[in-house]
Order: C-alpha cells, then sequence, then structure tokens
C-alpha cells in the first residue's frame, strides 16, 4: 500500500470517529410558555439572566432551562418565539438518555434553532417519497430480464404486485421500529417517574416519622413537668399543713373549727396553682 493510500485511509478513520464522538441529536419542540427574568448584577453592568421555556415534544412536555453567556442570542430567540411557536433543541448523544428522561433538563441556549414545522413536515414528505422511488427503481435494477425467465405453466409472473409487497413489508417494519422505540423511550420515562415518586414518598414517610417522634418527645416531657410540678406541690402543702398544725391559734380552736380552716388554705392553695 503507498504512501497517499496509507494517508487516505487513516484520514477516513479519523473523520469517522470525529463525527461518532460528536454526533448530536435533534428533537423537534413546539412552544407553550417562555418564563423570563433578568437583574443587574452588583458592581457590574452584566446582566443575571434566569430563562427557561415549556415546550411540548413526543415525549411529553418539559422545561427547558437555557444556560449561557450569548445575551444576543437570547434577545432573538425571545424575539423568534413570539411569532414562531416551533423549534429544534439539539442534544449531545451523551445527554440523549438524560433529555428523555428528564422533566427539566439544561441545554445551552446557542442549541435552539429555529424551524418552520409546516414547511419541515411537507419536505420530510417530499423526501420520503423520493426515497420510496428511489428504493423503487434499486429493486427494479435487480431484477431479471423477462426474456431471460423460463415460464412454466401455471406459474405468476406479475411483478409490479410482488414489488409493492416488498415495499409495504419495509415500510411496515420500519414503522413497528419506530413504533417500539417509541413505546421504549415512554416506558423508560414513565419508570423513572415511578422512581422519583417512590424517593419522594419514601422521603415523606422519614419526615413524618421525625415528626412524631419529636411530637411523643414533647408530651413525654410535659407528662414528666406536670409529674413534678404536682410532687412539688404536695409537698408544699405538706408543708403548710405541718405549719399550721403547730400554728397556737389553731390549736386554740375546736377541732371542726380547725378542720375548716385548714380545708379553706388548702382550696386556696390549689387555686393559686391549678393542682
Amino acid at each position: 500500500m503507498g504512501h497517499g493510500m496509507k494517508k487516505t485511509v487513516y484520514i477516513s478513520i479519523f473523520m469517522f470517529v470525529l463525527q461518532t464522538s460528536c454526533f448530536a441529536r435533534d428533537f423537534i419542540v413546539e412552544f407553550l410558555d417562555e418564563n423570563y427574568q433578568e437583574t443587574q448584577s452588583a458592581f457590574s453592568y452584566s446582566p443575571i439572566i434566569y430563562h427557561s421555556i415549556q415546550v411540548r415534544t413526543q415525549l411529553g412536555p418539559k422545561l427547558l432551562i437555557l444556560k449561557g453567556d450569548d445575551y444576543n442570542y437570547r434577545q432573538w430567540l425571545r424575539e423568534y418565539i413570539a411569532e414562531n411557536k416551533s423549534f429544534v433543541a439539539k442534544v449531545q448523544e451523551d445527554e440523549n438518555e438524560l433529555f428523555i428522561s428528564s422533566s427539566a433538563f439544561e441545554i445551552d441556549v446557542t442549541n435552539i434553532h429555529p424551524l418552520n414545522l409546516s414547511k419541515y413536515k411537507q419536505v420530510e414528505k417530499n423526501s420520503k417519497n423520493r426515497l420510496s422511488r428511489l428504493e423503487l427503481k434499486n429493486y427494479q435494477s435487480t431484477i431479471p430480464n423477462k426474456s431471460k425467465i423460463k415460464k412454466k405453466t401455471g406459474q405468476n409472473t406479475a411483478v409490479k404486485p410482488e414489488k409493492e409487497k416488498v415495499l409495504k413489508q419495509k415500510n411496515d417494519n420500519l414503522k413497528k421500529k419506530k413504533a417500539l422505540e417509541q413505546e421504549n423511550q415512554m416506558q423508560a420515562f414513565k419508570q423513572q417517574q415511578a422512581e422519583d415518586g417512590l424517593k419522594l414518598q419514601k422521603a415523606l414517610d422519614e419526615q413524618k416519622k421525625i415528626q412524631q417522634a419529636l411530637i411523643a418527645s414533647i408530651a413525654e416531657q410535659q407528662a414528666m413537668d406536670e409529674r413534678q410540678r404536682r410532687a412539688e406541690l404536695e409537698e408544699r402543702w405538706l408543708e403548710l399543713k405541718a405549719r399550721l398544725l403547730e400554728n397556737d391559734r389553731l390549736r386554740g380552736m375546736e377541732l371542726k373549727t380547725r378542720n375548716q380552716e385548714i380545708e379553706k388554705r388548702w382550696l386556696e392553695l390549689k387555686t393559686r396553682y391549678g393542682f
């Protein structure tokens, strides 16, 4: 192999690796709503911007959180979506699964590109028609000359229905493959939502347990405080009762009068301390 041939092979391999490593997938989205907030940063004239767009995709509704410092591009984008409702979001290959499974996705503002959806659909339809005609032409080129085919008695020589059958089968297989991919994407999205819901429910249950334990601890502490208060009050009453019994004035009273006096003071004590 000559030096020029080796160089050509190396360049081809390098370009193939470069293309596969930098592959990005395009998602067509339809604009629903915009959230735009801009403030001036301290000690600077540079704006601080929060910019998000709610969109509708084949994977369901999503929130695109726009990042990047291209202020002019942001202004242009705002003017564009004010008149047009469709655009293309370019997502890097290593973030495709994250975009599919996420409800909110951060994307650089310069990866949003304008799109005329009606014209795109018309071009896509024309391309599919041209592709079908090209496939039919290629298929026809592979059919042998009828003059070289030996005719047999009772054999069907209608080629056109056979070609249509093959093309229909190819189209059906492509539709089934596309439907299966969309179903797998939706299942992955639903599974991610279910896992997120379980995580959220688990966090709520843990928080509820902590709150219940805290309430039980507070109630137990209040009960202990109440028992201690009653014990202290009972001790005060016993001391007061002992002093009352030692009081000369009470001892000089009759037993009935003395008991009434003690009962009166006991009621005053209970009223004062809430016993």
